[in-house]
This record gives C-alpha cells, structure tokens and sequence, in this order.
C-alpha cells in the first residue's frame, strides 16, 4: 500500500530539507532530529535514532524530538546486546525486531516497561540501518501508544527514514574523518621542523608554506605565497630543479635528494628534499620537504678530509695495521701488513686456518685462538711486541713482532681488534750474529785471560826458579868475597861490596814478591785460602791498610780457573780501595751458598761518586778497565760481578756457581 501522492510529495519535500541541512553543514543532530520530525508528522508515530559507539557494543540516544523525557532518560545509553529491548536485538541480529506488547515483552527490562506504561507507549519496532561497507551505525526505532504491529505504511516511513538515516550518519562519519585528517595534516604541516612547502602542479606557485620553511629560506610566508622557486631564487644551480621535476612528472615524485640552496641573504646551504604529487580540494599539487644538511655535509667533507688524511699516513707507515670486526673479518689493513704475509686473506676463519705461525722463544706453533688479534676481539687482552715466527703466504720465513688490542663500541662491547706488524727478521738475525759475535769474543777473552794467567804463572816461576836463584847466588858469591878479601881491600871498594850485597839481597826480595804477585805459589799448592791470607797480610803491610779476613777454616780445592779469577777479583779490588777509596781498613769474606761461591771485598772509604758508578759497566774511567776485566772472568765461568756503592764505603760482591773438582 502506497500513501497519497499529496502525502508522498510532502515527505519527498520534507527529505530534500533533510538533505539540504547536510548540504550547509548542520551539526549530525540538527538534522537527525529533522528526520524524526518529518517522520514523526508524516505517520503520526514517535521516532527516535539510537548510535552505535564505534567499538559496536553500547548504543545511545542521538535524536528524538517527541521522545517523552522519562523515556530518553532510561535509553540514554545501553549495550548492544540481543537481550536489551528492541534496539539492542535489531543491531546484534541485523534486521528489523518488532515487539507489539512492551509490557510483556522479556526484551525490555522492568524498569523500561513501568516507565513506557507511565508515558503511553505500548509498542515499539527498531530497524538498524548501515554503512556503505556494511557497519551497523544505528537503529531507527518507532513508538506507538497502542499495543500492536506496524502497518505497512509505517514500514514504508521507517524504510525511507533508515536510508536516510544511513546517508546522515555516513555523511557526518566521513565529515568528522575529513577533518580530522585535516587537522593532523594541518597540525603536522605547520608544526614540522622540517621546511615544507605546498606549490600548484600546473605552474608551481606557492600555496602553502610553513614557519621552518620561512626560517630556512629567510623570505617571509608573505613573500612566498604566489611566488615559484625560481622567482625566489631558492635554487643555487636551476638546472637541478629542472631534473628533479622531471622525475616529479615521470614517476610522481622525488625522495631522498641532495641539492644546494640559496636563502634569501644569498647564503648556499645544503638540503635534502623529497617532492610529492599530492590532491587538495580536487586540485593537484605538489608537497615538498627540505631539511638542512649543511652541518651534516660539512662534517661528512671533514670526516672524508681525515680519513683520507689517515689514510695517506697508514699507507706511509713502515708497520702494518690492520683492522677487523667481530668475527675477525679485515675490514681495513695498508700496504706494509700486507707486505709483511705477501697476501691478506679477508675472512676471519680462512685466514686464521691459512696463517702458520710458531711462537719465537719455544717454536710451539701458534692455535688459531692464541693470535693476539684473536685474543684482542676474544676475550679484550692487549698484547705488546709479541715476537712470532711466521711463514708467509709465498713461503718466506719471517719474524715478526705483533701488538694487538680490542676495539670497543659506545657501549663498551668487543666489536673488532687493531693489531700491528712488524717484519723484524733482519734485527733479530743482527742480534743472533751480535750474540754469536759476542759470545766468541768471551770465549777468546777467557782464553786470553788463561793464557795471561799462565803466562804469569810461567813467569812467576822463571822469576822464582830462575833469577831470584840467581841473585841468591850473588848475594852468597859477594859475601863470600867480603870474608876473603874485604878486609884487605880499600874501604871505598869494601863500601862498595857492602852495598852490592844489599843490593843483591833488595832485588832477591823484590823479584821474589814480583814472582808472588803474578802468581802466588800457594794458589797452586794450598789453594785459594791460603793465598788469600798471604795476599792480605802482604797488602797490609805494603799499604798500610788493615785487612780483616773472614775465611773458612777448612775449605776444599776448586777448579783452578774458579781459584785464579776469585783471587784476580780480590787482588783488584784491594789495589782500587788503596787507590781511591781513602779508606784505613778493608774486609774479605768468603762464603759458600746454596748455588755457589760468594767472595765480598768491604771497604770503609768514601765510596765511588755516581759518575764512576755509571761508566763502570762500559769499562769507561779510573776503575773500568779493573772491574771490566774482574767481570770478564767471571762471566766466563757463568759467574757475576756487583759493585754496591755510598758514602758509607763500597763493596764488590762476586759469585760463581759450584762447578770443578773441589766445589762439593
């Protein structure tokens, strides 16, 4: 059944009003309550719109100009369940609920039902009604004062008010999106730090500008606004910006480009621009954004600057440097570690599998996890000057001295090694030579110093044997002479006898203690103690220094050659406290350790000024050519020499350990 076209064309009219309020922007409830009203005049009915939250779980009172209060107070809001009244069984199930008997209906709680018995209503229809995507957006529910079913001419109002309806709410949906996108656009334009621009797609003219971009450029919104790029003078090379609207033409966009900029006081500046075709009000446009880089590049062209900087210098080096990462990967290395192996194998495990390695001092060859790099990115051990010997990838054998150490991230996590390389094959092949020389030269000294021995010893005993006879001999003949003849001879020739026969006897005593001074007898025949206590009491008595000895009663043989050099020692070191130490009594002590033999010369003198101290050990000065001579017997024989020095006096300690016939 269909109404009267009278009817038909005042609700026709009634809708256009509707549709006209949604034209001019009136607020979603002017015009949903517009709906009810027209609805409400055309049917006689009461109707009302109920909304659905956007979540889809409490529907609440959005329009109804007749709805009694006390009904609108209870409906203001509920669930959207299929058990609470009409509305709520209308939107879970999504089709049109009737009830024709509030009163006894299960769907409407008590409450409900004493409040609709108390304003007249007595029954109610709702029909939900959608989105174009089919979201429920609310029910259009009807009122009627009797108990009963809506006829069909009250389910053609309600048909027309649900489309209606869907068209408002659809609409206000939309609005509300609209602008709100609007405002986060707006809100992010203007209040971005980066400068942002919104120009026309057909001739470039600035439309929007926001205030970073002001302060970037230096031209003011006012100046901008109408203006292109070009007018401005934004670009500092225009052929760019031609290049770059062609791809904004061709592929509707620009990101991530470098340019130069010129501001308004003519300063260039450097910028990063992404360029957009974007749609506004159905007018196309084109977005831009510019940040300042020009710090940024600044520092880029100084880090650039020092790192070819560093590399220049790690290139010139004589050493080699190497870098790597975690994993022990080479992530940077200069020509002088690479001439070092010949190669470089980048990769952390193929190289270290590749590399033969031995350590220097022992000749274990070298784990893959023992490398100092290795070490250095393992575990954050340093190491210094680590001495291995290496065969290079071309087969050359090589030492090398390597110093490694960890690499560390803010965080003071590993992340790498640097280690250095040095070839020091020719400075250890110098010094095996210089050690070989050296150790030559101390074996041809110990044999000259036992041939000086011996030959003093030969000496000694031509001196003793030979002509110490033969000056007894005179010295006999002479007396002879003075009892046979002297008393007959003139008194000047018996003065002359007389004082041969002294003479003779003079240089018998002296040639007998030259003969003892270059080798004792009693150094052959008792040993060292004896001559010890012979050699003592002889300095005393010719220097006048006192000597305390503190030997060993009982003291065994040693090897001769320990015997002559411990002698040697303290024979030089008494003529050097008679020389130089100003000292009136000297001791001699003479001890066996546990490792060997220890002879201590003490004085009581002024001691040895610091600048004799340190030319002592190259021999230089008054003492240096004694006391070089006192260590290089002793070092023959594995034995050290130490001189202690202070105002206090001096004492020369030496030590030899327990070897020869005679030490146990």
């Amino acid at each position: 059944m269909t109404g009267s076209p009278s009817q038909d064309g005042t609700l026709l009219l009634g809708e256009r009003n509707v549709l006209e309020l949604i034209a001019t922007g009136a607020s979603l409830a002017v015009v949903l309550d517009a709906l009810c009203r027209l609805i409400d005049e055309q049917s006689g009915l009461t109707s009302s719109i109920y909304l659905l939250d956007s979540v889809g779980r409490q529907l609440r009172f959005a329009a109804g100009p007749r709805v009694p209060d006390p009904w609108r107070q209870v409906t203001q809001s509920f669930p959207a369940l299929p058990t609470n009244a009409a509305c709520g069984s209308a939107v879970s199930r999504r089709h049109s609920v009737v009830v024709e008997d509030i009163a006894t209906s299960p769907l409407f709680p008590p409450e409900w039902r004493t409040t609709a018995a108390a304003v007249g209503i007595g029954s109610a229809w709702s029909t939900p009604f959608f989105s174009k995507d089919g979201r429920v957006l609310g029910t259009f529910a009807v009122f009627d004062r009797a108990s009963k079913a809506p006829s069909r001419e009250d389910l053609r109002f309600v048909d027309r008010a649900t489309r209606l309806a869907s068209i408002i709410v659809d609409w206000h949906e939309a609005e509300t999106s609209l602008r709100e996108s609007e405002r986060r656009f707006s809100t992010a334009f203007y209040s971005s730090p980066a400068g942002m621009a919104i120009s026309r797609y057909v001739d470039g003219h600035f439309m929007y500008v926001n205030d970073r971009f002001t302060t970037l450029f230096g031209h003011s919104r006012s100046e901008a606004i109408g203006k292109t790029a070009l007018e401005l003078g934004l670009w500092d090379d225009p052929g760019e910006r031609a290049a770059l609207w062609r791809e904004v033409v061709e592929r509707g966009g620009v990101q991530n480009a470098e340019t130069r900029a010129r501001t308004k006081d003519g300063v260039i500046i450097d910028v990063l621009s992404w360029l957009g075709r974007i749609q506004i009000l159905g007018e196309e446009c084109v977005l831009g954004i510019n940040c300042d880089i020009t710090d940024r590049k600044r520092a880029e062209r100084a880090l650039a600057e020092n790192e070819r900087r560093a590399r220049i210098i790690l290139d010139t080096l004589p050493i080699g440097v190497t870098v790597t990462d975690r994993d022990g990967n080479i992530i940077l290395t200069n020509p002088a570690a690479r001439r070092v192996w010949t190669d470089m194998v980048p990769s952390g495990p193929e190289r270290y599998a590749r590399s033969k390695g031995w350590w220097h001092d022992t000749g274990r060859p070298v784990a893959p996890d023992e490398w100092p790099s290795s070490r250095a990115r393992l575990s954050g051990e340093t190491s210094s000057n680590e001495l291995i010997d290496i065969e290079a990838f071309d087969g050359v054998r090589k030492t090398i001295a390597v110093s490694a150490s960890p690499l560390r991230d803010l965080d003071d996590r590993i992340n790498g090694s640097v280690f250095t390389l040095e070839d020091v094959s020719a400075q250890k092949k110098a010094e095996r030579e210089l050690h070989d020389s050296l150790a030559q030269m101390r074996a041809l000294s110990g044999r000259l110093i036992r041939a000086q021995d011996d030959e003093r010893r030969r000496i000694a005993q031509m001196l003793h044997e030979t002509t110490a006879q033969d000056l007894a001999a005179l010295k006999m003949l002479l007396a002879r002479l003075s009892r046979t003849v002297g008393a007959a001879m003139p008194d000047a020739d018996r003065e002359a006898l007389i004082e041969s026969i002294a003479l003779a006897e003079r240089s018998m005593t002296g040639v007998r203690t030259l003969s003892y001074l270059l080798h004792p007898p009693f150094l052959d025949e008792t040993g060292l103690v004896s001559a010890l206590r012979w050699y003592a009491e002889g300095f005393a008595q010719r220097s006048g220094i006192a000597v305390d000895l503190d030997l060993p009663s009982s003291f065994g043989r040693l090897d001769q050659n320990v015997e002559t050099a411990l002698f040697r020692v303290v024979q030089e070191a008494l003529i050097n406290v008679h020389r130089h130490a100003g000292s009136s009594r000297a001791s001699i002590r003479l001890r066996r350790t546990s490792d060997g033999l220890t002879v201590e010369v003490e004085d009581r003198g002024r001691g040895l000024p610091t600048t004799v101290l340190e030319q002592l050990p190259t021999g230089g000065g008054a003492l240096g050519v004694g006391v070089a001579g006192m260590r290089e017997r002793l070092q023959d024989m594995g034995g050290t020499l130490e001189i202690a020095s202070s105002e206090n006096g001096t004492t020369v300690r030496a030590h030899v350990p327990l070897v020869g016939p005679g030490c146990e």
